[in-house]
Order: structure tokens, then C-alpha cells, then sequence
């Protein structure tokens, strides 16, 4: 997979495949930049049909209601994976489906004397919840750029539909991982509906997660994700 540059800050970047398609939050921009950068991000994924203008105006009203929660959790990124899976090797064969997921990384304030210690604490908190009667598996784990957690749970939502209730199941994968030398935890959390797909997405985030440095990011010649460039459901693979 062909890998992209994170949006550096100036003690943060990371590398995501080129499957993920950011999703504007306009972080520090007002409402008007937020909407614009939407309405490209919707016409790149539904395409310019009129007849999907509901579509286009649908996901631009629902991303926008989603952005100021996120920046406010400390989003600074969110993506949406559309991955082809099930093609042949050579290209010659279309995926046997399209299989899709959401990428979120978060930087929240945590006290953080040391990053061993916080993470010891944050293994701890996540287990207790576990012991609680959440359904997730919590385990250590030595990044790169340091100690970090894991985090796999599952979850059920449902809708109350005319025909009747409507069920879907969501995996989640997170890792956790304290700042060297700052009061602060960075959070890649992944979540998909396409739960078969699982083990595909553990192996995305933890390549995600190999590429985090802590420090002045370097200069990369890949630029940021265009969210002008989201790839249509529609295609033809």
C-alpha cells in the first residue's frame, strides 16, 4: 500500500495508506471553510450526477454535525477507508467487494511523568473496564516510537426502521499512546461494519502506527490527502 504523508504538527506525524480519503474538519477555520471543503469532499465521493444531489447534500449535513464533536475530542484527522479487497494480485480481476472503515487520531492532555507509567495506568483503566462486562481485549505493546496499548471491542447498533428493527456490528481497534516528555496521548482508533474483514484492518493500523513520530516532522515530497480525490462508491475497479 502506497502511504501518505499525515498533516504534520510540530510534534506529531504519522503515514496513512492511500486507501483513506480525509475527511475535512477544518480545524481553527470557520463554518463557511468547513462547508466548502465538504461539499468538494461529497462531489469527489458521490460524483456530479444531479440525481445524487441528496446524497451529496446528505453526507456533507452529516459530516459537518460529526466535525465539531470530533475537534472537540482533539481530532486532527479523520478518514474514510474504501478498500477493494479480494482482487487478483496482478490487477486483472475486480475485488470481490469493496470493504470500508474510519479513521480517527486524536491528541488529548493526560498527565504523563513517564510514558511506561501512563501506559501501565492506561492498560490498567482499559482492563477494568474489560472486568466490568465490556466485551474488549486490552494488550501492551512496544511501538517505534514507544510503548503504547491496544484496544479491540465490538459493538451492536440498532435502528427502529418501518419494516422493523435493523441491527448492524461494529469492530473497533485503537492504540494508545502517551507523548515523550509531554502531558499528552495520542489516539488512532479504527473502526469498521465490515467485522469479516477484522484481521485486514489490525494489520492497517498497525502500520499506521509504525510510522508515528514524536518530534519535528521531516519534509516529505508525498503531501497531504486531498479530500477532493475520495474515491466514489460507484467506480469501476
Amino acid at each position: 500500500m502506497t502511504g501518505e504523508q499525515s498533516p504534520p504538527t510540530a510534534a506529531l506525524s504519522f503515514r496513512v495508506p492511500s486507501e483513506f480519503h480525509e475527511v475535512p474538519l477544518a480545524i481553527g477555520a470557520d463554518q463557511d471553510v468547513l462547508y466548502e471543503d465538504l461539499r468538494r469532499f461529497a462531489r469527489g465521493y458521490w460524483g456530479e450526477q444531479e440525481e445524487l444531489e441528496p446524497l451529496r447534500a446528505l453526507t456533507e449535513a452529516m459530516y459537518a454535525a460529526n466535525a465539531d464533536q470530533l475537534v472537540a475530542g482533539g481530532a486532527i484527522y479523520n478518514a474514510l477507508g474504501i478498500f477493494p479487497l479480494g482482487d487478483s494480485t496482478d490487477g486483472s480481476e475486480p475485488p470481490e467487494r469493496i470493504s470500508r472503515a474510519t479513521l480517527t487520531i486524536s491528541v488529548r492532555e493526560m498527565e504523563n511523568p513517564d510514558p511506561y507509567l501512563t501506559t501501565a495506568g492506561i492498560l490498567e483503566t482499559l482492563d477494568n473496564a474489560t472486568e466490568n462486562g465490556e466485551a474488549a481485549e486490552v494488550l501492551p505493546i512496544d511501538l517505534p516510537a514507544g510503548p503504547a496499548v491496544v484496544r479491540v471491542a465490538g459493538s451492536r447498533a440498532t435502528w427502529d426502521l418501518p419494516e422493523g428493527e435493523h441491527e448492524r456490528f461494529f469492530v473497533h481497534i485503537e492504540v494508545w499512546m502517551p507523548f515523550p516528555g509531554e502531558d499528552r496521548l495520542l489516539l488512532l482508533s479504527l473502526s469498521t461494519p465490515d467485522v469479516q474483514d477484522f484481521q485486514h484492518y489490525q494489520a492497517v493500523l498497525a502500520d499506521i502506527a509504525d510510522t508515528v513520530a514524536f518530534g519535528e516532522p521531516e519534509v516529505s515530497g508525498s503531501g497531504t490527502a486531498d479530500t477532493a480525490s475520495a474515491v466514489s462508491p460507484f467506480a469501476s475497479y
